[in-house]
């Protein structure tokens, strides 16, 4: 299991070690769970997060008879899934605003042209 790092400000990968973005610049003080939130050291991270099991390799996995190959395929992709980041907001914001701005546009071309 590979851990991969990201900034939470820019959401910039960064090194391992790294104690100050190299985008934004923002100061790491701790390593944050991207699901639960949980803070602490990268040593409390070693089995995945302690808090809520994030990026944990569950016993079943390991002992349901698929091939050390198949294992891989399925942490692999269930990993990339969960590290991509999520939008600030959800879809159905962007359409409601979107369409508000619509109407807003319309409005106006209307009431310009029956000046």
């Amino acid at each position: 299991m590979k851990l991969r790092f990201f900034c939470d400000l820019c959401s910039t990968e960064v090194p391992r070690n790294t104690i100050r973005c190299p985008t934004c610049g923002r100061y790491f003080t701790a390593i944050q769970c991207p699901r639960c939130k949980f803070r602490g050291e990268e040593k409390d991270f070693a089995q995945g997060c302690p808090k809520c099991g994030y990026m944990k390799i569950p016993r079943t996995a390991v002992t349901d008879g698929k091939s050390k190959k198949a294992r891989r395929r399925q942490r692999a992709s269930s990993a990339a899934a969960a590290e991509q980041p999520r939008p600030s907001a959800p879809v159905a914001a962007y359409r409601l605003i979107g369409l508000i701005l619509s109407l807003v546009l319309i409005a106006l071309v209307v009431v310009l042209f029956l000046r």
